[in-house]
């Protein structure tokens, strides 16, 4: 069945997965996954055909970005300290459709005050090594 993305949480762990802090009032979570293959050359000269053979090399995960609305929670604020810091990063579906998990530390992070609007927080995570995916 179809879902929308309302209910989704990210989390954090700081002990490896035995106890999570969902980050508050977050808005957007950017798109995650698997990562993303390099492409390694093997062509020979001797290539009857003149075609470039490939295979798959290293996989980097890369980064995933989120937002919200900053509340100076206790989760929110422990953002501004976990920069550079290794830690367990964990996406929650609603309606049982996944849980994604990876390791990696907070790259950016930052707060955006508007004159007539909410005070926005937006960071971003490097990923490291490889995410799981379960159902």
């Amino acid at each position: 069945m179809e879902r929308i993305g309302h209910g989704t949480l990210l989390a954090v762990s700081a002990d490896a997965g035995a106890t999570w802090s969902n980050i508050a009032r977050i808005e957007t979570i950017g798109e995650f996954g698997m990562g993303e293959v390099d492409d390694v050359e093997v062509t020979t000269h001797d290539a009857a055909d003149r075609f470039k053979r490939y295979i798959g090399g290293l996989a980097d995960v890369g980064e995933l970005e989120f937002s919200g609305i900053w509340i100076a929670d206790a989760t929110q604020r422990s953002l501004a300290g976990l920069t550079a810091l290794t830690r367990d990063w964990r996406v929650t579906l609603p309606g049982g459709l996944g849980v994604w998990r990876v390791i990696g530390y907070l790259k950016t992070f930052s707060i955006n005050p508007q004159r007539e609007d909410r005070i926005e927080f937006s960071a971003s995570l490097k990923l490291s090594g490889p995410p799981t995916l379960t159902w």
